[in-house]
C-alpha cells in the first residue's frame, strides 16, 4: 500500500491539471458510467506522487474508493497480483453501506447509515412495519444484484453477504460475512466455507478481472461513485533498482494487462487508472512502452495543440510546470511560505535547462533548506 501523503504538505496544481480532473472526470464523465486511463511522466521531483496523493484525497472526498500500488513493490504484470492489493484497499464498512444503500432505495426506504446501529431490518421495526411484509422485502433486498447480467452470481453473493450486517443482521453470519470479504480480497478460501456462504466459484488468477467488473457494476448500480486506482513508479519496469524485478516477460506482462484494461474500458464503469513514471519509460524504445506496440498506440496523444491539452491521455508535468510559470511561481511561494522575490533569486541556479531531476525540485529544496521545510516529492 501506498502511504498517503499528510493534508497539511504543501501543494501546487500543475497547470491545473488536478481542478480539470476533478471537474471533467470525477464529477462527470465516470459517474455517467465512463472509464479512463491517464498517465503522468515528470522528471525527479516534478511532482507525481504529490498529485497523485491529492487525486486519491479528492476522489475520496467526492465518494470514490480508492487505492493504490507502487511498481516498485507490486509485480503489475500479473492481474491478479495487482487485484489482490486493490481491493483489501477498500474499506469493508464503507462498500457495505454502499450496497446496503441500493438495497434500502430500491424498496423506497431512506437509510440513514451514518447512525452507528443502522440497518434496514432495524429501520422497519422503528416504523412498525408488519413483520411479515418486513420479511417478505428483506429477503428480496438484494434481487436486483442477480438480475444484473453484469454482474457475475458469485460476486453478487458474496457482495449480500457482506452487506447483510447492514440490511438484516439477525440473518448476518459473521463466518459468513468473513468469508465473503477474504474471497473477494482474492485469498484463498476452502470450498466447503465458500459453499456455506453461497459463493460457488474459486477465485483465480483468469477471472479476477471479471470479478473486478461486476465490483464496479454493483458499486456505480448502488450509486457509488466508481473507483479511483493511482499505479506509481512505473519506471521500475525498466530500472534494476530496488524492488520488484521486471523481465522481458513479465514487462510485457505488465504492459499487455494495461492494454486489456484500456480496451475493457467500456465494461469498467466509474474506473479511473492513472500511471506516473519518470520520462524514460515512455521514451525507451528497447524496454518502455514504446517496446509493445499494442500498448503504444494506445497511449499516443492524438490532439496536439500549442498549450497542454488536458484532456489528452498522456500528461507531462515538466512541460505542465513551464505553461505559465510566473503564475506557478507565485502559487509556489504562498504554499512554502516565502515571497515570489525569494523563488526568483534561486531561479538562477535551479533552473538549469537539463538534468534527471526536475528544476522544480531543485527550486523548493533550494528555499526550504534553510529552514528546514519540506521538500517537493518525486
Amino acid at each position: 500500500m501506498v502511504p498517503e501523503l499528510g493534508p497539511s504538505r504543501p501543494f501546487v496544481d500543475p497547470g491545473g491539471l488536478l481542478a480539470f480532473w476533478q471537474e471533467n472526470y470525477l464529477q462527470d464523465y465516470l459517474p455517467a458510467g465512463g472509464s479512463a486511463v491517464k498517465w503522468l511522466k515528470g522528471r525527479e521531483g516534478s511532482g507525481k506522487t504529490a498529485l497523485l496523493g491529492q487525486l486519491r484525497r479528492a476522489a475520496r472526498g467526492s465518494g470514490y474508493l480508492v487505492a493504490a500500488i507502487s511498481a516498485r513493490d507490486v509485480q503489475i504484470g500479473r492481474m491478479d497480483e495487482v487485484y489482490r492489493h486493490i481491493v483489501p484497499q477498500i474499506p469493508a464498512q464503507h462498500l457495505g453501506k454502499i450496497l446496503a444503500r441500493g438495497a434500502s432505495d430500491r424498496l423506497g426506504v431512506t437509510l440513514d447509515l451514518d447512525r452507528p446501529d443502522a440497518s434496514l431490518e432495524r429501520t422497519f421495526q422503528e416504523q412498525g412495519r408488519p413483520v411479515a411484509a418486513a420479511q417478505s422485502d428483506l429477503m428480496r433486498a438484494f434481487d436486483f444484484l442477480y438480475a444484473e447480467r453484469n454482474i457475475a452470481p458469485p460476486v453478487a453473493s458474496a457482495l449480500r453477504r457482506i452487506a447483510e450486517p447492514h440490511v438484516q443482521p439477525s440473518a448476518a453470519s459473521e463466518e459468513a460475512t468473513k468469508t465473503a470479504l477474504a474471497w473477494l480480497q482474492g485469498e484463498r478460501v476452502l470450498a466447503s466455507a465458500r459453499r456455506r456462504a453461497g459463493i460457488g466459484m474459486a477465485l483465480d488468477r483468469f477471472r479476477v478481472r471479471d470479478v473486478l467488473r461486476s465490483l464496479l457494476f454493483a458499486i456505480q448500480l448502488c450509486g457509488g461513485a466508481g473507483l479511483v486506482l493511482t499505479v506509481d513508479d512505473l519506471d521500475a519496469l525498466i530500472s534494476t533498482g530496488e524492488g520488484v524485478k521486471y523481465t522481458r516477460l513479465r514487462r510485457e506482462d505488465a504492459y499487455e494487462g494495461i492494454r486489456e484494461l484500456i480496451d475493457d474500458g467500456a465494461r469498467m464503469p466509474g474506473l479511473m487508472a492513472v500511471y506516473a513514471g519518470r520520462p524514460e519509460v515512455f521514451l525507451d524504445e528497447r524496454a518502455g512502452l514504446r517496446s509493445y506496440a499494442a500498448l503504444a498506440m494506445r497511449v499516443e496523444n492524438e490532439v496536439q495543440t500549442g498549450r497542454p491539452n488536458l484532456f489528452n491521455d498522456v500528461q507531462d508535468l515538466d512541460e505542465l510546470w513551464q505553461t505559465d510559470w510566473p503564475q506557478h511561481r507565485l502559487d509556489l511561494a504562498r504554499a512554502y511560505g516565502t515571497s515570489a522575490g525569494a523563488v526568483q533569486d534561486v531561479e538562477a541556479r535551479a533552473f538549469p535547462t537539463s538534468g534527471a531531476v526536475s528544476p522544480v525540485k531543485r527550486l523548493v529544496e533550494a528555499w526550504t533548506r534553510g529552514s528546514g521545510g519540506d521538500v517537493l516529492a518525486n
